[in-house]
């Protein structure tokens, strides 16, 4: 609540970026602008939106408050009908009690209904790790009595059933189903391109400049053929809006550098040659005098994993803008990071630097663009000093006819060693600490008494989990889940010895508590290492030259 009062409070200042923070920026309903004065109801101990739009289903009614939030502890207070999360949030659950009336507590149904987005995003380290949490969080809900659907989403995935059962420890059945015509199934059918536009993918490759100069006379052209094809056309303005605003990909931040550099350098000097050649050709062709080429130099933003959140959503929100906005783009520079959640209609051009290291990759970046009734054009530049890139060039017919085909295979791993020593005991606190309400409050880790019926049942119930999601490692897993719970009960009983209370978190200056669980950066330890998030997964490693 403080913290979003001092973003609302900055805004009204005139900091306008200090809103992004909270996420909803207009009414979800009717798409009136939110302002800092009267549309963030916030103080120390509330916080809700507030639609001021007469016209509104919500601001003109009796209760202008919309029935949603952004504060976690406005969550806490009264869970919501449905809660939108980033997989990161579940290690959060080992971490804090409150997050316990998400399960269903004061009347509140536990959740019936998972969905996951994007699901081929779920793979390697972090799918490993989350498939530990996962497995507690279905564990929870099958001790209150809920066996919940899981619904994922994907494009781009293969071996999605070894994927699902891992994560999930559930068959998979694929949705819609095939039918009798691949090109209709009744939930989805192939168009004709002459009934809606597609994209067309052109491969480039400049045999005689590295990849640090072979990218200067592509952009240089694509920056002004806009104008040089469309300027006496009927529809000018609608036509130079397609083709406006280009994505370039990049597979490094490095390269993401250096083109913004190459813009103010190789690129600048290559469009003014090609406008005068341009202008010079004209003339020649058609004896008169064709104006100018106009554009000036790109307005040029990124789109980056080392930006800021704010400065990200600054940048998604004006590549909706016309071109002729004073604010809108010409180029955005971007990593992967643009593959998922950029889904604005207008765009219509994009540039790939560099063959992608996996098909998914280059599937999900290049759809970005031609997503709605304008053609999309996709440039993929091929480096000649590599390999892949060669490879991809000489094939470039036959890959791009049958491109899904050569997606690969997810990789997942929650029940090999390293996962386990990661997070099992995370996932293990989880689930008994939101099953039962003895075990939930943070000073009641002592309370265990892993021998009674209860507590064996449910430690039952999530090994058979475990086992599900992976039967060839299910003698490990059973080893390990002992090895933490007679470990659990020793750190009881040293603490009943020493007269010490046991916490799951406790205090950092309270020497009278030991810590069940601390993170990696504590000056003060206790007895499981246990994740914060699971954004940095993967351990760090030194390299020594001999």
């Amino acid at each position: 609540y403080t913290d979003a009062l001092k973003s609302v409070q900055r805004a009204a200042e005139g900091h306008t970026q200090a809103l992004r923070r909270l996420v909803l920026l207009e009414c979800p309903w009717c798409g009136e602008d939110f302002r800092a004065s009267n549309s963030y109801i916030s103080n120390e101990t509330t916080f809700h939106f507030q639609c001021t739009n007469q016209a509104c289903a919500f601001g003109g009614g009796h209760d202008p408050t919309l029935p949603c939030n952004v504060v976690d502890e406005a969550l806490y207070e009264k869970p919501p009908t449905l809660l939108f999360a980033t997989v990161d949030k579940l290690a959060r659950l080992a971490w804090d009690e409150r997050s316990n009336t998400f399960f269903g507590i004061n009347g509140n149904k536990p959740p019936e209904l998972i969905i996951q987005d994007e699901l081929h995003l779920i793979a390697g380290a972090l799918g490993s790790i989350a498939g530990l949490y996962e497995a507690a969080l279905d564990s929870i809900l099958i001790n209150k009595g809920v066996y919940p659907k899981y619904i994922a989403s994907t494009a781009t995935i293969r071996m999605a059933a070894d994927q699902i059962k891992k994560l999930y420890g559930r068959d998979l059945a694929v949705f819609p189903p095939p039918g009798l015509s691949c090109d209709d199934n009744y939930f989805a059918r192939t168009v004709p391109l002459d009934v809606r536009p597609g994209r067309l993918y052109l491969g480039y490759l400049a045999p005689a400049l590295n990849r640090q100069k072979c990218l200067a006379p592509l952009a240089a052209a694509l920056h002004i053929a806009p104008e040089a094809l469309f300027s006496e056309e009927e529809n000018r303005e609608a036509l130079l809006d397609a083709w406006w605003t280009m994505i370039v990909y990049h597979g490094s931040l490095k390269g993401v550098g250096n083109t913004h550099n190459a813009y103010y350098t190789e690129i600048r000097n290559i469009v003014e040659r090609l406008k005068a050649e341009y202008q010079q050709s004209q003339q020649q062709e058609q004896n008169r005098y064709i104006k100018n080429i106009q554009r000036p130099l790109p307005q040029i933003a990124q789109l980056t994993s080392i930006s800021t959140a704010e400065e990200n959503a600054q940048t998604f929100s004006r590549l909706a803008l016309n071109h002729e906005h004073h604010d809108s783009l010409d180029v955005a520079l971007a990593t992967n990071m643009v593959s998922v959640g950029l889904d604005v209609s207008r765009l219509a051009l994009m540039v790939i630097n560099g063959q992608p290291l996996t098909t998914a990759e280059y599937i999900q970046a290049s759809s970005r663009v031609g997503r709605s009734d304008v053609p999309g054009l996709v440039i993929t530049n091929f480096y000649r000093d590599q390999a892949r890139s060669l490879s991809h060039y000489e094939n470039f017919r036959a890959y791009h006819d049958a491109f899904y085909r050569f997606v690969e295979p997810t990789s997942i791993t929650p029940y090999t060693h390293q996962a386990r020593s990661r997070a099992l005991h995370a996932a293990l606190v989880i689930m008994l600490r939101h099953s039962f309400s003895s075990l939930l409050e943070d000073r009641k880790a002592d309370r265990l008494d892993p021998d009674t019926p209860e507590i064996l049942q449910a430690t039952d119930r999530f090994f058979n989990r475990c086992r599900n999601a992976d039967p060839e490692r299910a003698d490990e897993v059973m080893l390990h889940l002992h090895q933490l719970m007679d470990e659990w009960k020793n750190v009881i009983q040293y603490c009943h010895k020493e007269k010490l209370g046991l916490a799951y978190r406790g205090s950092y200056n309270d020497r009278s508590t030991y810590r069940l669980l601390y993170t990696h950066d504590d000056k003060i330890k206790g007895l499981w290492a246990t994740l914060n998030s699971m954004r940095n997964v993967e351990n760090t490693a030194f390299l020594k030259p001999l």
